[in-house]
């Protein structure tokens, strides 16, 4: 089975847990946390994986590294580290995240620009597109050189391309197919 279809059950197990004890919001943070400390420490990385570390040994690291987390967060930590599937932690933080950030009406935007977004052009930005989609957004701006100008947004599954880089593209393959016709 792979990786991103286990890691989906966990972070839905563990969503649905976390919603019917009202822990939305501390679950995601809870698993932010951990996920950041995986992600920034190589080494103890290598070291759940390493196949003499011992599930006790495991746990133990779980309980030092996190001492404040939930029952909840704690319990599936070490479920994984018994099934040793320590290796889909970061996977089960992102879907986690989606489904929580789903169930409270908001979606994530990566916002794609030459230049870093004013405060000014966020919020018009967040504006348009909360009116288009129907739910708040979280606004992340990555600035790219490659986009000349304009900007794209990506939420979810969808892209929309406003940038310059694009619309000559467009303009030229318009001028492309007016010749042949």
């Amino acid at each position: 089975m792979s990786q991103i279809i286990i890691a989906k059950r966990y972070a839905k197990a563990l969503f649905e847990a976390a919603q019917e004890k009202g822990l939305l919001e501390q679950v995601e943070r809870e698993w932010e946390q951990v996920v950041q400390v995986f992600d920034e420490h190589q080494e103890l990385q290598k070291w759940f994986a390493y196949p003499k570390t011992s599930t006790e040994q495991k746990k133990e690291m779980v309980a030092k590294l996190f001492p404040d987390l939930s029952d909840l967060s704690r319990n599936l930590l070490e479920l994984l580290t018994e099934r040793r599937r320590e290796s889909v932690i970061h996977q089960i933080g992102k879907e986690y995240r989606h489904l929580s950030l789903e169930a409270r009406g908001i979606a994530e935007a990566e916002v794609i620009t030459p230049s870093p977004l004013s405060d000014k052009e966020e919020k018009e930005l967040i504006a348009v597109f909360q009116k288009r989609i129907g739910k708040t957004l979280q606004v992340t701006n990555r600035v790219d050189s490659d986009v000349l100008g304009g900007v794209i947004v990506r939420i979810g599954d969808r892209l929309y391309d406003g940038s310059l880089k694009n619309k000559l593209a467009r303009f030229q393959k318009s001028l492309a197919a007016s010749r042949i016709g």
